[in-house]
């Protein structure tokens, strides 16, 4: 059994990966030369030049994470899928907001929050003195395979 769980990438991921491909390759326009070039040679390359393209252009970015640990199950509980859920449709300016909208304590909330974000589901990113939640996932999908 696997999970896919599909994520957005933050704004502040995505000029992380725009500054690294400049780094490393110094413009857009030198790396479609050197593609056009190497006539696909390096995959790497090329994959870079796309994403790196699409990126520049407002292309929103989004990864892909199979999770193959069946202990995430012990964390999916109801109330915290109910807590993702919301933060996947709304968002909440903090911990103590988001535990008024869902008519929970505050302690409850921060821990439910902590387990989703050991499994990247959650980000909790400082703002002031509070943390700020958000989902990281766009949705999750579960495959029974072999």
């Amino acid at each position: 059994m696997k999970i896919k769980i599909f994520k957005r990438r933050k704004p502040t991921d995505i000029e992380y990966m725009l500054a690294s491909l400049a780094k490393k390759y110094g413009s857009l326009n030198s790396l479609q030369q050197r593609v056009q070039i190497s006539k696909c040679e390096s995959p790497e390359q090329m994959a870079d030049y796309i994403i790196w393209r699409n990126l520049s252009q407002g292309a929103e970015f989004q990864d892909t994470v199979v999770v193959r640990d069946s202990d995430i199950f012990e964390v999916m509980t109801p109330k915290r899928m109910e807590l993702l859920e919301h933060l996947m449709k709304n968002d909440a300016a903090s911990i103590r907001t988001l535990a008024a909208a869902l008519h929970r304590n505050y302690k409850n909330t921060y821990d439910d929050l902590r387990a989703l974000s050991r499994y990247d589901l959650v980000d909790l990113d400082p703002h002031g003195r509070s943390l700020r939640p958000a989902a990281s996932a766009r949705s999750i999908e579960i495959v029974l395979d072999d």
